[in-house]
């Protein structure tokens, strides 16, 4: 280099340009975030706890007349004109209790509604439930399904008859478990009226 030569200045040296911080993408309005390990679509417990109460909400009504709560509605088949000639048929006294006059179609009550039977129940098809015959004797013989029991009740099925006739009997006023076949049996002359297609198996 020339002595007394002057030099070109030089220039600071630059930086790479910044870029500003990204965010996020913003969430869609009326969506919340999803918490970790979430997955859109899964049972929320709210939703788990209204389906609970509606499974108990159906089997309390299954059973609240059992529990002698409400009244006694008709079966969905109950205009059936096999339903009309059971009812003028059946017992006015049953297992010492007097028929309780009834509104509804199809519904026939003893003592109360201490027992009620209901023709034009849904016909039940094969089923695992115990399945026995009642009656005087083979001619006016019916098999019947014992569809539900509890401590406080006991609910029938007619078997193999359309329409299906359904007797519960409630205990207490001295009518015990023992007391429900008698029930059946005395029971056996006009339900076996309805035409039988199958039987007990």
């Amino acid at each position: 280099m020339t002595a007394g030569t002057p030099q070109p200045p030089t220039e600071p040296p630059t930086e790479p340009p910044t870029e500003p911080p990204t965010e996020p993408p913003a969430q869609p309005p009326g969506r919340p975030r999803a918490e970790p390990g979430a997955r859109d679509g899964a049972p929320r417990p709210g939703r788990v706890a209204v389906a609970g109460a509606v499974v108990l909400l159906v089997a309390a009504s299954a059973w609240a007349f059992a529990s002698g709560r409400g009244g006694v509605e008709a079966a969905p088949a109950a205009g059936d004109p096999a339903c009309a000639r059971l009812l003028a048929a059946l017992p006015r006294q049953l297992e010492g209790f007097t028929a309780t006059a009834q509104g509804a179609a199809g519904v026939a009550a003893w003592g109360g509604e201490r027992v009620v039977l209901r023709c034009g129940a849904a016909v039940i098809g094969p089923t695992t439930k115990p399945c026995l015959p009642v009656g005087p004797d083979e001619a006016t013989s019916v098999d019947w399904v014992q569809d539900a029991a509890s401590e406080r009740a006991v609910r029938f099925l007619t078997y193999g008859r359309d329409p299906a006739v359904e007797v519960t009997v409630r205990y207490g006023d001295g009518l015990a478990a023992t007391s429900a076949a008698g029930v059946l049996v005395d029971l056996a002359a006009p339900v076996s009226a309805i035409e039988q297609t199958r039987r007990c198996v």
